[in-house]
C-alpha cells in the first residue's frame, strides 16, 4: 500500500477466485458426509445453547413470586424487569460490536473461548445473586460473554463449512439456542416447585456447569483455516482443510480449495489496511445494508418479546398460575426446537435464504394479527387485582396456538436465516467487522424492545401484537431486495455484488 490514508483499486481488474483454477481438472469429491466438518460446527454451535437456555430461564425466573419478592416491589417491578433484561441487552450489543476486532485478531477460535470465559464469571455472579446490585452485574458480564459468542460462532461455521451445507451448519447455532431455551423453560420449572431461593440460583447453576464443559470442549476444535491464511500460516491452513475434508492434504480437491481461498485473501491483503469504513462504499454498501436490515428486522418481528415475556403474556392469555405458564412456554420452545431442525435438515440450503425468509415473515405476521384481535375482542379486567386476563377458553386456545405457531414460524426461518446471511455475503476483509456490527444492531434494537414491551403491555397487550404484525408485513416488502446465495462458496459470493467499476477507498 503506497498511501494508507488513500488505496486507488484498479477499475479494470474483475476478481474471480475461480479463474485462476478453471483450467485445472475437477478433482473428486470428498466424502459426502464429512464427519470432522459436523463434529466441529456441532461443538462449537454449543454455545448457541447456552445463550439460549439464558432467554429461557430468565423469562421464567423473572416470572418466579418468590425471585419478585426478594428483588422487587410492586412499584418497581416492572421497571427493574425491564431494567434486568436491558442491562444483558445492552452489554451483548457491546460484545457484538468489539467482536469484529477480537475475531480477527485472536482467531475465531480463541474468540469463543475467552467469550465462554467471560460469560461464565457473569453466570456466577447471577448464582451467587445476593442483591440486586450483584445481580445486574451477572447480567452486564454474561451479555458481553453472549455478544461476543453470537458473532464468533457463527463466522466459525461460515469458514469451516462447504458450500452445500453451508446454511446448516451455521443453522445449528439457531438450532442448539432453541434446545437451550426449552431446557431453560424445564429446568425453571422444575425449580418452581423449590420453596427457596435455590428455585433461581439452580438454574443459573446449571448454566455455570454447562458453559465451563463448552469452554473446555472448545479448547480441541481446529483453527478457521480462512484465519490461518489471512495470517500467513497456511501450512497450518491446509491440514486443517484436509482434516475438515478427511482428505490427505496432497488431494486434488484439499489442493483447488487451499489454492482458491490464498489467491482471493492475497488479493483482498493487497487492498491494504482493513477498516470500518470499506462497509459503506461501493459493493460492500449493499451487502452492508441488507445485513442491517436483516439484523434489524430480525429484532422487529416480535420474537424478543415472545421469547423474555411469554410466561407473563400466557398469564394474560388466561393460564390460571405461574408454574403452568412456564410449562406452556417451555412447550412453545420444544416446538420451535423441532421446526429449527426441519428448516435446517430440508428448508435452508434446498430452496435458499429469501423463500425462507418470505415465508416466515408471513406466517408471523398472520399470527401476531390474530392474537393480537383475541387480546382486544376478549380481554377482561379482574376487578379484584387489576389484571387483564382473556377469560373465554375458545380465545385462550386460541392465543396459545398461535403463539406456538409465531415462535414455530421464527425458529424455522428468520431465526435460522438470520444467522446465515449475514455471516455468507460479506467477504474475508469485511466479515467479522460487518457481523460485528450487524449484531450489534441486532442487540441493540432487541435493548429497545425488551425495554418497552413491558411498559407497552400494562398500556395495551393487543396493541403489542398489532404492532408487531405490522413490522413483519414491513419485512415482507424488504426480503424482495435480498441477493440468494444458496450454494455459492464464500470466494465467489464477491461476484454477487461484483460493481461495474471498482470503488475508490480514501
Amino acid at each position: 500500500m503506497a498511501d494508507n490514508s488513500k488505496l486507488q483499486v484498479d477499475n479494470q481488474r474483475r476478481y474471480s477466485a475461480t479463474d485462476s483454477v478453471t483450467s485445472l481438472s475437477v478433482p473428486a469429491p470428498p466424502p459426502r458426509f464429512r464427519k470432522s466438518v459436523y463434529l466441529a460446527a456441532a461443538v462449537a454451535a454449543f454455545g448457541g445453547l447456552l445463550c439460549g437456555y439464558d432467554t429461557g430461564c430468565v423469562s421464567g425466573i423473572l416470572a418466579m413470586p418468590i425471585f419478585q419478592e426478594r428483588f422487587f416491589t410492586e412499584d418497581n417491578l416492572v421497571y427493574l424487569q425491564g431494567l434486568l433484561l436491558a442491562f444483558y441487552l445492552m452489554t451483548a450489543a457491546l460484545g457484538a460490536f468489539f467482536s469484529g476486532f477480537i475475531c480477527d485478531r485472536f482467531g475465531r477460535k480463541y474468540s469463543i473461548i475467552g467469550a465462554t470465559v467471560v460469560f461464565c464469571i457473569g453466570v456466577l455472579f447471577q448464582t451467587i445473586g445476593y442483591n440486586f446490585g450483584m445481580l445486574c452485574a451477572g447480567r452486564l458480564i454474561t451479555g458481553f460473554g453472549s455478544g461476543l459468542m453470537t458473532n464468533g460462532i457463527p463466522l466459525y461455521h461460515s469458514e469451516i463449512s462447504p458450500a452445500e451445507i453451508r446454511g446448516r451448519l451455521i443453522s445449528l447455532f439457531t438450532l442448539m439456542s432453541s434446545t437451550g431455551q426449552v431446557i431453560g423453560y424445564f429446568v425453571t420449572f422444575g425449580a418452581t416447585y423449590v420453596d427457596s431461593d435455590w428455585s433461581w440460583r439452580t438454574p443459573w447453576l446449571v448454566q455455570l456447569v454447562c458453559g465451563a464443559l463448552f469452554g473446555f470442549f472448545m479448547i480441541f476444535l481446529c483453527f478457521s483455516p480462512r484465519w490461518l491464511i489471512d495470517h500467513g500460516r497456511k501450512e497450518e491452513a491446509l491440514a486443517v482443510l484436509a482434516h475438515l475434508n478427511e482428505l490427505p492434504a496432497s488431494d486434488p480437491y484439499v489442493q483447488r480449495e487451499f489454492k482458491t481461498i490464498v489467491e482471493e485473501l492475497e488479493f483482498e491483503q493487497s487492498l491494504g489496511t482493513r477498516t470500518y469504513k470499506e462497509l459503506f462504499v461501493g459493493g460492500n454498501l449493499r451487502r452492508t445494508m441488507l445485513a442491517f436490515f436483516v439484523s434489524i428486522s430480525t429484532a422487529f418481528t416480535g420474537s424478543v418479546a415472545i421469547w423474555y415475556y411469554a410466561p407473563q403474556i400466557l398469564l394474560n392469555a388466561g393460564l390460571t398460575d405461574v408454574s403452568s405458564s412456564i410449562a406452556a412456554s417451555g412447550g412453545s420452545g420444544l416446538l420451535s426446537m423441532l421446526a429449527s431442525f426441519i428448516s435446517m435438515q430440508f428448508w435452508i440450503d434446498r430452496y435458499g435464504r429469501k423463500p425462507v425468509f418470505q415465508g416466515g415473515a408471513v406466517t408471523m405476521a398472520i399470527s401476531m394479527f390474530i392474537v393480537g384481535a383475541m387480546f382486544a375482542c376478549f380481554t377482561q379486567v379482574d376487578m379484584d387485582s387489576g389484571a387483564v386476563v382473556v377469560t373465554d377458553p375458545n380465545a385462550r386456545n386460541t392465543i396459545i396456538a398461535f403463539i406456538y405457531i409465531f415462535t414455530a414460524a421464527f425458529a424455522a426461518t428468520y431465526g435460522l436465516a438470520s444467522y446465515v446471511y449475514p455471516a455468507e455475503i460479506f467477504n474475508m476483509r469485511c466479515r467479522a467487522k460487518g457481523l460485528a456490527l450487524t449484531y450489534g444492531l441486532n442487540w441493540g434494537f432487541s435493548i429497545l424492545i425488551s425495554y418497552c414491551v413491558p411498559l407497552f403491555m400494562a398500556t395495551t397487550v393487543s396493541g403489542v401484537f398489532f404492532f408487531f404484525g405490522a413490522c413483519c408485513v414491513v419485512c415482507v416488502i424488504g426480503n424482495l431486495f435480498l441477493v440468494e446465495t444458496k450454494n455459492v462458496p464464500l470466494e465467489a459470493i464477491e461476484e454477487l455484488f461484483a460493481n461495474k467499476a471498482a470503488p475508490v477507498l480514501a
